[in-house]
């Protein structure tokens, strides 16, 4: 601790000046691990885009205890609001994209439902047309039958053009309503 006098060391290095001596090393191997463990980690975190503090990385390696601080006992905790509002500021950030896609989203599903009810409002309208025009088909077509029966019956044809008209008629009849049926 002598080349830190008046400087007061950061928790790693406070961490390996309470655990390792030049006269008798590391007090443990889980300690030298541990102080170790602490090196990589802030060196990796240094190029990091949001670099772990310090205080982080020593809680990461030695975990948390409430009221706790390892390497340092009992006591306030360091101030770490820079950490806390790095994450507050992720996760608000996150939050505004989540719900800028919900938003997105929605409104797509919304344009897709009122196409969807538009285009049955469009087939609701040409199945009425067409059944409109289908009564109107067999109404007409009934008129045509009933005058060829009055024209037919008055003249006394023969069985043979009666069965032959009445073929040619349902036939006709079947052709409509099929070909009104694929529309």
């Amino acid at each position: 601790m002598k080349e830190h006098e008046g400087v007061e060391p950061n928790r790693i290095e406070f961490y390996k000046s309470t655990h390792y001596s030049s006269e008798k090393g590391w007090s443990s191997p889980e300690a030298e691990t541990n102080y170790n463990k602490m090196r990589d980690l802030r060196a990796r975190s240094v190029s990091e885009e949001n670099p772990m503090t310090i205080d982080e990385i020593v809680d990461n390696v030695l975990g948390t205890r409430s009221g706790y601080i390892k390497g340092l006992g009992y006591g306030p905790k360091p101030n770490t609001t820079t950490t806390t509002k790095r994450r507050t500021t992720e996760l608000e950030d996150a939050l505004r994209r989540a719900k800028e896609d919900a938003a997105t989203t929605q409104h797509g599903l919304q344009e897709r439902l009122n196409v969807a009810e538009t285009e049955v409002a469009n087939q609701q309208i040409q199945i009425k047309t067409l059944t409109s025009e289908l009564g109107t088909l067999r109404a007409r077509q009934e008129e045509i039958l009933n005058q060829m029966k009055r024209h037919f019956i008055g003249s006394s044809p023969s069985r043979y053009m009666e069965e032959t008209i009445g073929s040619r008629l349902i036939a006709s009849e079947v052709s409509l309503h099929s070909s009104t049926s694929q529309s």
